[in-house]
Formats: C-alpha cells, structure tokens, sequence
C-alpha cells in the first residue's frame, strides 16, 4: 500500500467504525424484535462472529477474483 493509500484510509478509519456500529446496531435491533427471549451478550457474540465470517468470504473473493 502507498503513503498516500495510508493517509487515505486513516482519514476514513472514523468512518468505517462508525459504519460498523451502526450496523451491528442494526442487526441488535432485528435480534431483540425477532428472537422473543433474546440474551444481548449472545447476540452480540453471533453478529460478530457473522461480521467476521462475512469479511473474510469477501476477503477471500476479492484475492481469487
């Protein structure tokens, strides 16, 4: 990666984790309407374990391309 990639990505790193609370925010909600006796700890554990899974699926497409 380039300096000037660094610098690029360091001005959107704010950003990309606002992005990402708002959409495990997003996916909170949905568990606490669909799952009538919800345990937040344990959802939370499964939106970040989809989270991570879902990142390296795309990682991994993008190297195969």
């Amino acid at each position: 990666m380039s300096d000037i990639q660094n610098i690029e990505i360091e001005r959107y790193q704010g950003n990309i984790v606002k992005d990402l609370r708002h959409l495990i925010e997003k996916y909170r909600e949905i568990m606490a309407w669909d799952v009538p006796e919800n345990d937040p700890v344990e959802a939370d554990r499964l939106i970040f374990k989809a989270i991570h899974t879902g990142l390296a699926e795309i990682e991994k497409a993008e190297k195969t391309g």
